[in-house]
């Protein structure tokens, strides 16, 4: 199965500190750090319409990088933290993982409800409770999110973490009893009648 990856040109950097990243960014680069198992955490370089570009596909945060290191063999990766200006929200920085193809890692995934239930159709109300989940999965089996059908589901409904329809070769990391959606039936207005007035 080929990998779900997007191109990252990095370029390797030996000097680090905040008047080095200012440099790094006037040049229109952004800094970075590459680390990961077995190896030292390296300050790089990298393209940062390429990351952003990476990070607004489908797959999100959860994005995988095939590395062009100039100098160096390719190698694939995971931007594990991201940081914008507050203001502008322009990217500042970013810590990419270096990852095996075959070795799991954890991630979060967004769940997504597509439908509308037959609990709603009779007046019911959904409550979406949980919308991101962390799963285990290799870089091979990365789905882009966790999709559920609502259409059958009735009022009276609950979907537990348990009975979530994971891909195949995703394993939650999650405590299984707690909720990601419940259908409320609607509420019954009670009718008062008022009793009759007896005649004098």
């Amino acid at each position: 199965m080929s990998l779900p990856t997007a191109p990252l040109s990095v370029r390797p950097r030996h000097l680090s500190g905040s008047g080095i990243s200012k440099k790094i960014r006037r040049a229109g680069l952004l800094p970075a750090i590459l680390y990961g198992a077995g190896t030292e955490a390296t300050p790089v370089a990298v393209e940062p319409r390429q990351l952003k570009k990476g990070l607004t596909s489908a797959y999100g945060r959860n994005q995988l990088f095939q590395l062009d290191i100039l100098g160096g063999e390719s190698k694939l990766a995971i931007a594990k933290e991201v940081q914008l200006d507050p203001l502008t929200r322009q990217l500042q920085h970013v810590d990419l993982l270096l990852v095996n193809p075959d070795t799991p890692l954890i991630v979060t995934l967004p769940v997504n409800l597509s439908g509308r239930s037959a609990g709603q159709k009779a007046g019911g109300r959904l409550e979406f409770i949980t919308r991101h989940v962390k799963v285990s999965c290799t870089p091979s089996t990365l789905p882009t999110s966790i999709e559920i059908d609502v259409t059958p589901f009735d009022n009276g409904f609950v979907m537990f973490a348990e009975g979530l329809p994971l891909p195949a070769g995703v394993v939650p990391v999650f405590k299984k009893t707690f909720k990601i959606l419940e259908i409320f039936a609607p509420k019954v207005e009670e009718t008062v009648v008022a009793a009759p007035t007896k005649k004098k």
